[in-house]
């Protein structure tokens, strides 16, 4: 059991609350991306377009290319299209490539139950998350808007200006939430999230649904979110 109460949860979003059918790395479905977001402004592409755009969305790949500050959709959409030689309002074109890779998203069975006890017992809830390639509020946010009745923030990379495991975001919560390290938990899935809380004297939680055994130094492992409760005095 926890020293001091915890009075605030920060999650992650990918694979801890919402469940994705596409890998970590959308490397090798780039052109399906591609051929979907093209259908979608009306554009023909061409072997060399398509060629093009994944040198260019390969350059922002974070999963191949490590970065911790973070760009915008327009700025990596713009320079796609101008190697096309288009000139065009991307948010059509980035829409039909973002919809591609998010397509079936949906939260965990356990999601919804867990937030709505944590709401019932007074535990603050927020969510830090990395999107991918820039990805807008407006595209990333909506896998979990069925949950953003129970969060009382959600941040994105965008929102931040930099991607975990750089401590902008971990600080952020903290502050919304007017408490210290010890006081708020982050659950995550990946290595980055727990070198970020550890950072600050967040306590973390590595959320493993596979029963892998991983080990970078968090404080807990879940196998379920419903484990949160094992480690709360509620």
């Amino acid at each position: 059991m926890l020293s001091k109460k915890i009075k605030a949860v920060g999650f992650d979003v990918g694979h801890t609350l919402i469940k994705y059918n596409n890998p970590l790395n959308w490397r090798s479905l780039y052109k399906a991306g591609l051929e979907n977001a093209a259908a979608a402004a009306d554009i023909v592409l061409s072997e060399d377009m398509v060629s093009s755009a994944e040198e260019i969305l390969l350059k922002y790949n974070t999963r191949v290319n490590y970065r911790e500050w973070e760009t915008s959709s327009d700025c990596i959409f713009n320079e796609l299209l101008k190697s096309w030689g288009l000139q065009a309002d991307p948010y059509t074109l980035k829409k039909g490539f973002y919809s591609f890779f998010k397509a079936g998203a949906e939260p965990f069975p356990e999601a919804l139950e867990v937030m709505e006890k944590l709401k019932r017992h007074d535990i603050k809830t927020g969510v830090l998350t990395d999107v991918a390639y820039g990805m807008d509020n407006e595209f990333s946010l909506k896998d979990i808007s069925m949950l953003s009745h129970l969060i009382d923030i959600a941040l994105t990379s965008v929102d931040v200006g930099y991607r975990k495991p750089n401590s902008a975001g971990f600080l952020k919560l903290l502050e919304h939430f007017k408490v210290s390290p010890n006081e708020m938990i982050y659950v995550g899935d990946e290595e980055k999230d727990i070198v970020g809380a550890k950072k600050l004297g967040i306590v973390s939680a590595l959320i493993s649904r596979d029963g892998e055994t991983k080990d970078f130094g968090q404080d807990y492992t879940f196998r379920s979110l419903n484990d949160i409760f094992s480690v709360l005095e509620l």
